[in-house]
This record gives structure tokens, C-alpha cells and sequence, in this order.
């Protein structure tokens, strides 16, 4: 026995046992460390860099505070990804933030774990890969206007946008449901794919920049008129538009979902998500400036979620915006791929744990190809539904949706990461009988104070409040399968002792 196993408190063991029994799964570890970044980094390049900065500009009023928050999300996507790659350091089981609740908080039992689990199957990773089909949906639209007109009349321009997401569902599905390696091995194709599409927009930005494409060059967004005149003084404009940079960021979290598959998860996961983040974050800033060297003020504010078609409109005429969109369909649509696997993993694991309603149903693996096919479809059938649930701003009603939820766990789960520090000799201090990953405690403050920032402000912006209030809603009914699968059977077990206890007291 080594000194991890010696230092072992009895939550430790029951954590160990839980991963165990996951580890025993037809998930096996396949994934290696340029596969767990290409999880990160993959999940991370989706729609929100295509999307979001103009809306971002726009909320907060000028250029310069909207590249900063661009810098500090991607400084507290490190560290929260960090803190995961600790999490993941102590326990190496698949599930995301529930085996860590289940580690952190031990009263009432389980309570966190089942609401994480109901809220993440149900609201969060559907959510995802709802907004995601859509917008991989609307950008193949764009590339080709005369195919798929848009009319503002028909379901608010979102028609055609809307019926090509779901036959991408559908797609995506069938290769997942295919094999274990297929979903890896395009893992790694898929986010090479979406890298390099985003270094390519960088670059044009770059030789942009230096004059390189007469009369493409405008740096009206980064002069004194734009660059921080006009910034808001309301912080609840500046939460909704952290909560957009940090959708874009968002995916750091992604190999938590599957650190059961991940080879040597306590010497790899810190690996990866270095590897990942980096990447990543270096690509953001040079997108941003890539939009800012070459697009007016006023177009960058209004173009609205199809800014990168407008861009490629304005840079290479209605080729560009062909060539662009299509471009960013196929980034969109690798990112939609990881997130479905990763959301059909953490529903897979719930099963296993049983802290999902029918839990034999999430944990059904196919006897033929291994692949956890009944939570694949449910994930399908969830995301379908909200495809389809609101008329006109899908995308951003969506994110909205999700993202409160989202955040309040991933601030819970940096707490939880407090909590254990402080177990294990104090939050300070670095525990001697752990291997891997040790991030210092400044680093889950910040991500919980950051989060409860974000929990708390956007519900003074107006049009952010119903469609949080239906993210809290989801939220709090996962209540009912904690009562279901934990409180109930507890007093059963509880009184069913207590009456053996007096029946052998009596015949005493």
C-alpha cells in the first residue's frame, strides 16, 4: 500500500470504490493526452468566437473593456480548467462535477450529485448541442443565400437554419452511436480541423493588419472614439457579456466528462488541459483583433450572430461569405460532435452511479459496439425539443438558458475543491500523500468568485431574467429524483434496521 492509500480518509475510499466500479465499464481508457486537449480545445472552437464578440462589444459599449474580458475569460478558463485537472488528479471517474460533489459534500448525501447529473443530462448538454446545430445550421444557410433565403417572416429567419440542425443531429448521432474509436480517432481529425480553420481567420487578420490586402484595413473599432468612449457603467451589461465570452470559452470542463477513458488520467489530465487552453486562448485574442482590423464599428455591433459571414462578405465579396461560412460550419459542427460525446459520457456515468431516474436505462451500453446508446438518444430526443422551443433568438435564448445553471456548478465545484484542500491539511497547503495535479487555492477563489458575480448580475439586464428564471426552474427539479433515488431509500433502509433492531431487542 503507498502513502496516497494510507492517507485515505473513508470518503476517499468510497470516492475509489465509485470509480472502480465505473472503471469496470465497456468505457474503457482510450484516449491519450493529444486526445483529452483535442476534447478541451475541440469543445471549446464552436460557435461563440464566430458569434459573440460583436454582441459583447455591443453590451458593454466600446472595444478595449471587450477585449479585456476576452483576456480575463480566457485566464479563468485556465484555472478552472486547473482546478478540474486537480479534480481529476484525485478522482479519475467519469460523470463530470457529480463523483466530485459526491467527494466534497457529504451532507445531505449525494444531494449536489443527483441535482448536477439531472440538470447536466437534462438542460445543460442538450442546450448545447442545440445551440450549436443551430448555428452550424444558420452558417450553412449563409453559405449559400439563394438555396436557403432568409425571411425574418418565416420563424423569425431561423427556418431553414432550424431544419438543417436537425439533420446534422441526426448525423452526429449515428457516428457516435457507431463505436468508442470512431467518436476518439475524429476526436483529434475533427478539432485539427476546427484549429486550423481558426488560424487561417487569424492569419488573414495578421496580413490584414499590415496592409497586406489593399483597402481591407479599417481601425475605426480601435480608435479613441470606440476603443473605451462609450463603455456602460452597469454591471449587470458586463455579466451578460462574460457570460458570452465565457460560452465561447466554455469546454474546459469537457474532460471531466471523460476522464474514465482518459489513459493515465493523474499524470495526462493536467497535460491536456495546458495543452488545450493555450491553444485556444491564443487563437481568441488574434479572432478578436482579426474583426477589429477589418470591419467598421457600427457593422462589428449589428451583424449580430453571423458576424463572421458578414466578414467574409466584406473581405472577399459573396465567395468569402460562401467559403467563411462554410468554414466555420465545419468548426461548428466538430464542437457540436465532442460535446454530444461528452454529454452522452456524463449521462452514461449517472446511470452507472444511479443518480439519474432509471438508471438502468442511462447505463445500457450496445452489446455489439459498446457505446452507450440509450443515453445517446436521449440526449437526441432533449435536444430536439429544444430546437424547436422558442421562437426567434434561439441561439441566445439558449445560451441564457443553460448558463446560469452552468455556472453555479462550476463555482459549487471549485468550493468543493476548497473544501478537500481543507480536509487534507489546509487550503494553503499541498497534500503530500496526492499525485498530480495541485492548483493553489487563489485559483478556485477566483472561479467562485467570478461565478457568483455571474449568477447575480444578469438578472438586472433586461430580457436575461425568464429565460434564467427556466434554467433555475430545471435546476431545482432535480430535487425530486434526489428524493427519489437517495432520501426515500434511505428512511426505508433506516426504518427497515430500526424495526429488525427491536424485533431482536425483544427477543432478548
Amino acid at each position: 500500500m503507498d502513502s496516497a492509500e494510507k492517507g485515505m480518509s473513508k470518503g476517499d475510499a468510497d470516492v475509489a470504490m465509485l470509480s472502480t466500479e465505473a472503471s469496470g465499464s465497456g468505457l474503457a481508457p482510450r484516449l491519450n493526452v493529444v486526445q483529452g486537449a483535442a476534447l478541451i480545445a475541440g469543445g471549446m472552437i464552436g460557435s461563440g468566437i464566430f458569434t459573440n464578440p460583436g454582441a459583447i462589444i455591443a453590451l458593454v459599449g466600446a472595444t478595449g473593456p471587450a477585449l479585456i474580458l476576452w483576456i480575463i475569460g480566457s485566464v479563468l478558463a485556465f484555472t478552472a480548467a486547473m482546478c478540474y485537472a486537480e479534480w481529476g488528479s484525485r478522482i479519475t471517474q467519469s460523470g463530470g462535477d457529480a463523483p466530485f460533489f459526491d467527494h466534497a459534500f457529504r451532507r445531505p448525501p449525494r444531494f449536489f450529485a443527483v441535482i448536477f447529473s439531472w440538470t447536466r443530462v437534462a438542460l445543460i448538454n442538450p442546450g448545447y448541442n442545440a445551440s450549436l446545430s443551430l448555428i452550424a445550421g444558420q452558417y450553412f444557410a449563409a453559405a449559400f443565400p439563394d438555396a436557403f433565403p432568409s425571411d425574418p417572416n418565416v420563424e423569425y429567419g431561423e427556418f431553414y437554419a432550424k431544419r438543417i440542425a436537425v439533420v446534422l443531429m441526426v448525423l452526429q448521432t449515428l457516428v457516435i452511436l457507431l463505436s468508442n474509436n470512431i467518436a476518439g480517432r475524429f476526436l483529434s481529425i475533427s478539432t485539427a480541423l476546427s484549429v486550423t480553420c481558426l488560424v487561417l481567420f487569424c492569419g488573414t487578420g495578421l496580413i490584414t493588419l499590415f496592409g497586406v490586402l489593399p483597402g481591407k484595413r479599417n481601425l475605426e473599432s480601435l480608435s479613441s472614439d470606440h476603443l473605451f468612449a462609450g463603455t456602460t457603467s452597469n454591471p449587470g451589461a458586463f455579466a451578460a457579456a462574460m457570460f458570452k465570452v465565457m460560452w465561447a470559452q466554455d469546454g474546459f470542463a469537457n474532460l471531466a466528462s471523460s476522464l474514465g477513458e482518459l489513459k493515465d488520467p493523474k499524470r495526462n489530465v493536467g497535460r491536456a488541459s495546458i495543452l488545450g487552453i493555450s491553444v485556444v486562448a491564443v487563437l481568441y485574442l488574434f479572432a478578436n483583433f482579426t474583426y477589429l482590423v477589418s470591419l467598421p464599428y457600427d457593422t462589428i455591433v449589428t451583424a449580430g450572430d453571423a458576424l463572421a459571414a458578414v466578414w467574409g462578405e466584406h473581405m472577399f465579396g459573396a465567395a468569402g461569405r460562401m467559403i467563411v461560412s462554410l468554414l466555420i460550419f465545419c468548426c461548428v459542427l466538430s464542437c457540436s460532435l465532442i460535446t454530444m460525446f461528452s454529454s452522452s459520457r456524463i449521462a452514461h456515468a449517472t446511470g452507472e452511479a444511479g443518480l439519474m431516474l432509471f438508471p438502468k436505462f442511462f447505463k445500457h451500453l450496445n452489446s455489439r459496439v459498446g457505446t452507450p446508446d440509450y443515453a445517446v438518444l436521449f440526449n437526441f430526443v432533449v435536444t430536439l425539443v429544444l430546437v424547436f422551443a422558442f421562437q426567434g433568438e434561439t441561439f441566445w435564448r439558449i445560451i441564457d438558458m443553460v448558463s446560469y445553471p452552468l455556472w453555479f456548478f462550476y463555482g459549487l465545484s471549485s468550493l468543493g475543491l476548497l473544501v478537500v484542500k481543507a480536509r487534507s491539511g489546509g487550503i494553503f497547503h499541498r497534500d503530500p500523500n496526492m499525485q498530480g495535479v495541485q492548483v493553489h487555492a487563489i485559483g478556485p477563489m477566483a472561479v467562485v468568485a467570478v461565478s457568483t458575480f455571474l449568477m447575480i448580475f444578469p438578472f438586472f439586464q433586461e430580457g436575461s431574467v425568464l429565460t434564467s428564471a427556466l434554467g433555475w426552474a430545471v435546476m431545482t427539479t432535480g430535487i425530486v429524483p434526489w428524493l427519489v433515488l437517495v432520501y426515500l431509500p434511505s428512511r426505508r433502509a433506516k426504518a427497515a434496521e430500526a424495526t429488525t433492531a427491536r424485533g431482536e431487542a425483544g427477543a432478548q
